[in-house]
């Protein structure tokens, strides 16, 4: 699943968006009554006004849809934000974005949208009007206009509703003060951002970074502010800095992407991705330069690996291919025996040389593929995947390709490479070489799964479990953590034995995940303790439901070899709110871990909440 990027302008934009106080407000008939016909308009039975904000996207407005808010990761609408005009996806589950999306493989089973950007004074943009549907579909250009007109109401509807709180003073304050906040504001949505950023200079000196940029470079605030950005970066990759730098002070460019290598508090230099953008004031000037950075090391090292691996290979093809130029029995041979799939393709993309493994990959000689398309061999959803990496060979461009997938019917993982066959100085075509890696993807999957999974229930093991706990407390959002204990569990293992108490365990597991909603999360702790991370639970009596749920669940009797057993369970649940408190998975734990203990003395088979 891709993740899609934060705007430049991220901090400006959630300023603004801040400034509208529309955020978690009530349901209001001004928007429900455009979502309603914009449902009718389109003939769709889901429509939404949604707010991207900084770790989420909020409704609202809704129609057809029960919850108020998503996580931003999955959200669609925070791809829309890059949209010039408007982002139409016709079947998400073909989409390699959106592919493995849990809106798309899970609730609410999502398989077309459409959504405009909701954007005031040119650039900020605070969500979209959207539409969704459960089946594949395309649009026309005149429902498109339908939904782009609705989307200049609800903006204008914003800014009245924003005029009508704040007596006019809203939106000037965000369209006039969304680059340079106050103060306080400022420091909050910059510091807190998950990303890694600084606010430069224009003369180059770091004025302000934030907590994730202070991590991720190994050094003190202190240290870095009115450090230069270049005595960060490595002296060989200082040059790729320094002109775009020096157009972007002379306002010839707002933005420039690059990758160097900084130097840490550690002892190797990180390879980095710099995102610059430049901040202008309301005069158009620009002040200062936000730097955003983004961890490419391990990219780098697995980049690093392929490119040895294939310098070795392509150094082996070479030398074998020089010494037998004149001999094409013998490079056929030589080619054939090469554990790889081998080809060359024309500037017209039709075969010119295949080894033997095309026979055992897709069944054909390869003598009858010279001179076919590619096109009529390959499946018509692989070709149009890597169709983009046959263009960019063709320009002169050597591509690489992971996961492929050559049928739907082979379960094969193959890594591709598409080298240039350049001539003269001119492209002739390009070479494939096509390793199979499927061994190597298993391992790497058993070796994650081993490390993160309870291998008796297949659940998050307590390693998993602080990850994702520490992330959610790092969220700083609404969640209810569930400890719980079996009861009587002991007394199963004596009487039946510890295969029946297995059983037990691989019920419980079941059970939990059965009820639980997607996005949550079922981990085993340890013996017959489990914990539950329910999202975006915002109450007390919405964790108290999800308690008594687990409950009922968790009591019902369970079959074994032997008989029929029945085991309660004693729940703690710590509700946390305030998204300040406790500051780490471990405290987290241990204040569910004292509510459980409660509801064992209040007679098991029960719950006993505590929130911040």
């Amino acid at each position: 699943m891709q993740i899609a990027p934060s705007p430049l302008n991220e901090a400006a934009r959630l300023c603004f968006l801040e400034s509208l106080n529309i955020l978690d407000t009530p349901a209001e008939e001004t928007f429900d009554r455009i979502t309603r016909l914009a449902s009718v308009l389109l003939d769709v039975p889901m429509a939404l006004v949604s707010l991207v904000d900084m770790n989420r996207q909020w409704f609202k407005s809704r129609q057809g849809i029960d919850v108020a808010e998503t996580t931003r990761d999955v959200a669609f609408c925070a791809h829309a934000l890059h949209a010039e005009d408007i982002l139409v996806i016709p079947d998400a589950s073909a989409d390699p974005r959106f592919v493995d999306n849990p809106l798309v493989t899970g609730g609410p089973r999502i398989r077309f949208y459409a959504g405009v950007p909701l954007r005031f004074a040119g650039e900020l943009t605070v969500g979209t009007l959207c539409v969704l549907d459960t089946r594949p579909r395309r649009v026309s250009e005149t429902e498109l206009a339908h939904l782009r007109d609705l989307a200049r109401i609800v903006e204008r509807e914003m800014l009245h509703r924003s005029l009508a709180i704040d007596s006019g003073s809203a939106v000037q304050q965000a369209e006039q003060g969304a680059l340079v906040s106050s103060e306080a504001r400022f420091r909050r949505v910059f510091d807190n951002s998950p990303t890694s950023k600084a606010l430069v200079g224009l003369d180059g000196r770091i004025l302000e970074p934030n907590r994730e940029f202070c991590q991720l470079l190994g050094q003190t605030k202190e240290w870095l502010v009115l450090t230069p950005l270049s005595a960060l970066i490595a002296p060989q990759d200082l040059a790729k800095l320094d002109d775009p730098w020096q157009r972007m002070v002379a306002g010839e460019q707002d933005s420039l992407l690059l990758e160097v290598r900084l130097i840490t508090g550690g002892n190797a230099p990180l390879w980095s991705e710099l995102s610059v953008s430049a901040l202008r004031n309301d005069c158009g000037v620009i002040e200062h330069m936000v730097v955003f950075v983004r961890d490419i090391s391990e990219r780098k090292r697995r980049q690093q690996q392929l490119q040895r691996y294939q310098a070795t290979l392509e150094q082996q093809v070479a030398q074998r291919t020089e010494e037998l130029a004149r001999s094409q029995e013998t490079l056929q041979a030589i080619a054939d025996n090469i554990p790889v799939l081998i080809a060359q393709i024309g500037t017209d993309l039709e075969y010119r040389f295949n080894n033997a493994v095309y026979r055992q990959v897709f069944g054909v000689e390869p003598t009858e593929l010279r001179g076919r398309k590619v096109q009529d061999l390959l499946p018509a959803q692989v070709y149009q995947q890597l169709l983009p990496c046959f263009r960019k060979a063709l320009a002169g461009e050597r591509v690489e390709a992971d996961n492929v997938r050559y049928s739907p019917d082979d379960t094969r993982i193959w890594h591709a490479s598409y080298v240039p066959d350049i001539r003269n100085g001119k492209v002739e075509g390009f070479f494939v070489m096509s390793l199979d890696v499927t061994e190597r993807k298993h391992k790497e999957k058993t070796l994650l799964d081993q490390a993160t999974l309870d291998p008796l229930t297949g659940l998050p093991n307590r390693v998993a479990l602080h990850k994702e706990l520490d992330f959610a407390l790092q969220q700083r959002a609404a969640f209810a953590l569930f400890f719980i204990d079996l009861d009587g569990f002991k007394q199963v293992n004596d009487q039946y034995g510890h295969d029946a108490g297995d059983a037990v365990l691989q019920a419980a597991a079941g059970r939990m995940l059965a009820i639980m909603r997607t996005d949550d999360t079922v981990a085993r702790l340890a013996g017959d303790e489990f914990v539950v991370i329910a999202q975006a639970v915002a109450n007390q009596a919405s964790a108290r439901d999800i308690a008594r749920k687990l409950c009922d669940v968790l009591s019902a009797p369970v079959q074994v070899e032997g008989g029929e057993v029945a085991v309660g369970a004693s729940i703690g649940v710590y509700l946390n709110l305030s998204g300040h408190d406790p500051q780490s998975a471990e405290e987290a734990l241990a204040l569910a871990d004292k509510a459980m203990y409660e509801a064992k003395r209040g007679g098991r088979n029960r719950f006993s909440l505590v929130a911040d």
